[in-house]
C-alpha cells in the first residue's frame, strides 16, 4: 500500500512539473507571438527583438503560482530529478528552463512562510558564523535591521530551532534526499540557532534532550549509534574528522547511485529510520552499519541526546561527554564544508 501511494505521489509531481514546462513554454511562444503582432505597425529599423520584449521570468512565475498548492516536497524531488537527467543527456537549455523553474519555486513559498521559515531560509544563505550570529539574534530581540540593509522578522530563538528541525526531518525522511545543500545549509542554521540557545551548556553544546521526528528521544537510531560507537574510540581529532567525512560521503553517494540504478525513477518511499536493516543492504558491515542509512540532521541529535544522558550519571561519564562534544563540532564542520558556507 505504502508503495502506491509513493508511486501516486511520485506520478502527480512529474504531471505538476510537465505541466508548469509545458504552460511556461506555451505563455511564452503566446506573448512572442502577441509582440510580434504588434510590432509589424512599427518600421523594420525601430523594432525591438521580440526576445527582448517578452517577459520570460514573469511568464514562468505566473505558471508557477498558478499550481502553487501542489508544490510539495515530491514535487522538489521530482525537479531535481529532471535536472540530473537533462544535465546527464546535455540538454543545456532545459536545464536552464528547470533551474528557473526552481527558483521561482522556491520564491513562491517563500512569500507564504512564517516569520520563523522567512529567518531559516535568510540565515541559509549566509556565508559566515557572524552574518548568521547577528540574523538570529536582531530576529530574537524583536526583528529589525541586519546586516546593513537586510529587515528580518521578529522570532525567538526556539521557533527558529524547531522550524529548522521540522524541515530537516522532512528532508531526512525521505529516502531520496530531494536536496542535499539546502539539508546541509538548514543543518547549519539549526545548530547555530541551538550554540545561542539558553539550553547551550559552557562548551557551546546544546545539552537538553532534542525531539525528532526520526526517532524517540529514548533510543539512538541504528546506524548513528554504530557510528558514535567507532568515533568514540578514536582519539585523534584528524582522524575522527575524516571518517565523518567519508561516512557522510559515502551516504550521499550510495544514495545517488541507488537512485541512478533505479533509472531515474524518485523514490519518495518512507525510510526504516535506521532501526531495522533492510535485507536486500548486503553492503552493510559486521557492525551493523550501513552508510545509506546515515543522516547527518539525526547523528547530530543522537550525539546531542546521548551526551545529556551521559551528563545525568554523573562525573564517572565525564570522558566520554567530553568526547562527544568534540564529535558535535567536528561534526558541524563537515556539515558547514557540506553546506559550502563559512
Amino acid at each position: 500500500m505504502e508503495d502506491d501511494d509513493t508511486a501516486k505521489r511520485v506520478d502527480a509531481a512529474s504531471e505538476v512539473l510537465d505541466k508548469i514546462i509545458r504552460e511556461t513554454v506555451e505563455g511564452i511562444f503566446l506573448e512572442e507571438a502577441a509582440t510580434e503582432v504588434l510590432n509589424e505597425a512599427s518600421a523594420a529599423n525601430e523594432r525591438e527583438a521580440v526576445e527582448s520584449a517578452v517577459d520570460k521570468r514573469a511568464v514562468l512565475r505566473a505558471v508557477v503560482r498558478s499550481h502553487f498548492e501542489e508544490l510539495d516536497g515530491s514535487f522538489l524531488a521530482a525537479l531535481g530529478a529532471y535536472v540530473r537527467a537533462s544535465e546527464a543527456s546535455g540538454d543545456l537549455q532545459l536545464v536552464s528552463l528547470l533551474n528557473a523553474i526552481k527558483e521561482e519555486t522556491l520564491a513562491t513559498v517563500t512569500d507564504s512562510l512564517t516569520d520563523e521559515m522567512q529567518v531559516v531560509q535568510l540565515v541559509a544563505r549566509l556565508k559566515s558564523n557572524e552574518e548568521r550570529f547577528e540574523v538570529i539574534r536582531v530576529a530574537h530581540a524583536g526583528g529589525g535591521r541586519a546586516l546593513g540593509d537586510v529587515d528580518v522578522p521578529g522570532v525567538s530563538v526556539e521557533k527558529i530551532e524547531r522550524a529548522a528541525a521540522q524541515l530537516i526531518d522532512e528532508l531526512e525522511l525521505q529516502e531520496q534526499i530531494p536536496n542535499w545543500d539546502l539539508l546541509y545549509q538548514v543543518i547549519v542554521v539549526r545548530e547555530t540557532a541551538r550554540q545561542l540557545s539558553k539550553a547551550a551548556d559552557a562548551s557551546g553544546v546544546y545539552s537538553d534532550v532534542v525531539v525528532s521526528g526520526s526517532f524517540a528521544p529514548s533510543e539512538l537510531p541504528k546506524a548513528e549509534s554504530a557510528l558514535i560507537k567507532e568515533l568514540v574510540v578514536v582519539n585523534t581529532v584528524a582522524q575522527r574528522r575524516a571518517l565523518l567525512a567519508q561516512m557522510f560521503d559515502e551516504t550521499r553517494d550510495k544514495l545517488d547511485q541507488d537512485f541512478d540504478r533505479s533509472s531515474g525513477k524518485v523514490k519518495l518511499k518512507k525510510t526504516t529510520r535506521g532501526f531495522q536493516p533492510r535485507i536486500e543492504r548486503a553492503a552493510a558491515t559486521a557492525a551493523g552499519l550501513d552508510s545509506r542509512d546515515l543522516r547527518p540532521g539525526r547523528f547530530i541529535d543522537s550525539v546531542i541526546n546521548l551526551r545529556v544522558s551521559l551528563l545525568r550519571e554523573g562525573e564517572e561519564s565525564t570522558p566520554v561527554v567530553t568526547r562527544l562534544g568534540e564529535i558535535y563540532y567536528e561534526m558541524c564542520d563537515v556539515v558547514m564544508e557540506n553546506a559550502n558556507v563559512g
